[in-house]
């Protein structure tokens, strides 16, 4: 069949199915494109992502590979999960690349906001620091970025990204979720007001 028959054939089909053949090729091709394909693909997580469930999760207790979870800010200093726990802290892994990390980006600034000094955030990237920082301030957001400095102990690993941890004073791990959350909802800032 030549191009002009097909062409002639093709624009006798539905509106909706050259509708479908339309938006078919606009998908195919932002999913070429790394970049678009993050953005985008955070768009349709954000859609689904739910609230914490913190009533499921019985409190562990870190060990002292746990607590000894190194990191560093962009200056340079190096701190210690252990020496961190003068309030509730919430960690999480967290990388540009990962579109389910940049979904859950503006319930992280929202909880960081809200939370204010009831809990410390520690937002940790394995990536280059000024990099994600500027993705982050790009899309205007500011949250405590840390470089890891050493691997973490058995109760905080994880081999999905985003994966986060709610660690209370008594230093326990109190929750852990992987994949992007709503950390802003109401249920579980209230939650956080109760540790």
């Amino acid at each position: 069949m030549n191009l002009k028959k097909f062409w002639q054939k093709y624009r006798k089909r539905k509106v909706s199915a050259v509708i479908t053949d339309v938006l078919l090729v606009a998908l195919i091709i932002v999913m070429l494109v790394p970049e678009w394909r993050r953005e985008v693909g955070s768009v349709f997580v954000r859609v689904i992502m739910t609230s914490p469930d913190v009533d499921e999760q019985k409190p562990e207790k870190l060990s002292d590979d746990d607590l000894a979870l190194a990191f560093s800010d962009m200056e340079g200093n190096l701190y210690r999960l252990g020496n961190m726990l003068d309030r509730p802290v919430f960690v999480t892994y967290w990388a540009t690349w990962c579109h389910h990390c940049v979904a859950e980006l503006p319930a992280l600034d929202r909880l960081n906001r809200l939370a204010g000094n009831d809990i410390r955030i520690i937002v940790l990237v394995n990536e280059d620091l000024k990099k994600a920082e500027a993705y982050i301030r790009s899309k205007g957001y500011q949250l405590p970025l840390y470089l890891q400095r050493s691997h973490a102990g058995e109760l905080l690993q994880s081999k999905k990204i985003p994966a986060s941890f709610l660690i209370n004073t008594h230093t326990e791990l109190v929750l852990k979720e992987t994949g992007a959350t709503k950390w802003d909802s109401d249920s579980f800032i209230g939650y956080l007001k109760t540790l």
